[in-house]
């Protein structure tokens, strides 16, 4: 035939075989082989031969009737199987049980919980408790203060009405901490806003029930201990675990839109506290000094009126005493009675009384003897 390549092969004109539809020695009819492609029956999985191989596989390794070579790798593969298995539990077994050993810093406290249920607390260090989830370890701060301040949110929260029917700009911070930690952590769910909550709340009714100008420029710190302990009441009685430490006024005044007006009010409000001031130390120096005259008075006027008593009974008593001489010596008495008065009556006058009966005295300066008393005592 004009296509036989003289090859030997029989067939059709390519060269192939009976019932084959390529050559027989697997080259194209141009005398080039021919490139092997996958059969139909290689892109379908055979199911049943793949268990039957795997089937096989674990009946070698479980020391079936292999041949020698056969159990004895059999018997390496059985070992190493249990081994391994052996080192992921201990090692899963000491991962299980690391999860009971925990670290408590400074300033910390940890409650341990058992099945959810508190048990006991923790202090600072190394401690070892039961692995989870038999029992959990939850670390609270308790010597940490936390600040929260209240009036930074806008005009709702810091603007509050007072007492005297003015609006009042507040801004202010709560510092607290934590004095129970179990309290803390199941009573309540958002510590930070409830604290929030209670501090605007609290600050609101003392605001209401107080002035204006003290608390903007006053008694600060009267507001704040009655806030602290209103704030402290309310959480007590929620039973939180939270302790105010402090509260700190930061701003006080009036809003912005009328704040010059109402530092013109509170300067008129603080001159008239002044002037108020001056009246009542005026009072305080002027009341007690005209009392005090008013007292001196009365009493140089009961003095007087004592001296004159006594004098008065002095001049009765006397003149009894000399009556009674005068009973007794009627000329000598009258006698002494009229040398005293004379001597009285020319003792305050500058004349000098000679008797003439005695003779001619000389002449001497008495009156200069007189007046030398005066003048000494005067110098």
């Amino acid at each position: 035939m004009p296509w036989n390549d003289q090859k030997g092969g029989g067939g059709g004109p390519w060269g192939g075989g009976s019932g084959g539809s390529g050559g027989g020695d697997g080259e194209s009819p141009w005398g080039r082989p021919s490139r092997p492609g996958p059969r139909p029956s290689d892109n379908k999985p055979d199911l049943e031969e793949s268990l039957r191989r795997m089937q096989e596989r674990f009946r070698r390794r479980g020391g079936g009737n292999g041949g020698s070579s056969g159990g004895s790798g059999g018997g390496r593969g059985r070992t190493f199987g249990a081994a391994g298995l052996l080192i992921l539990l201990v090692i899963a077994v000491v991962g299980w049980l690391m999860t009971g050993v925990y670290q408590v810093n400074e300033q910390q406290v940890a409650v341990v919980l058992r099945f959810g249920k508190p048990v006991r607390t923790e202090g600072p260090g190394f401690h070892i408790r039961l692995p989870n989830p038999i029992e959990d370890a939850r670390v609270v701060p308790i010597n940490t203060i936390t600040e929260t301040k209240i009036g930074e949110r806008g005009e709702e929260e810091s603007l509050m009405l007072t007492g005297d029917e003015n609006i009042v700009d507040i801004n202010f911070s709560i510092n607290w901490k934590i004095n129970s930690p179990q309290l803390y952590l199941f009573n309540i769910a958002d510590p930070t806003e409830l604290i929030r909550q209670i501090g605007e709340s609290a600050m609101r009714e003392v605001v209401g029930t107080s002035q204006f100008e003290p608390i903007t420029a006053g008694d600060r710190t009267g507001v704040e201990s009655r806030v602290r302990d209103l704030m402290q009441q309310t959480l007590n009685s929620y039973q939180s675990g939270v302790e105010i430490v402090s509260i700190s006024l930061k701003q006080a005044q009036a809003p912005a839109e009328v704040l010059d007006q109402q530092r013109d009010v509170s300067a008129a409000e603080q001159d008239k506290v002044k002037r108020e001031n001056e009246a009542k130390a005026y009072r305080n120096d002027v009341v007690p000094r005209a009392r005090g005259q008013a007292q001196k008075i009365i009493q140089d006027a009961e003095a007087y009126k004592a001296a004159s008593v006594a004098i008065a009974q002095g001049d009765a008593e006397r003149f009894n005493l000399i009556y009674d001489q005068y009973q007794k010596a009627p000329k000598v008495t009258r006698e002494r009675m009229y040398l005293e008065t004379m001597e009285r009556v020319l003792g305050r006058s500058n004349k000098v009384v000679i008797d003439s009966k005695n003779g001619t005295v000389p002449v001497l300066p008495l009156d200069m003897f007189r007046n030398a008393p005066a003048e000494k005592a005067a110098q």
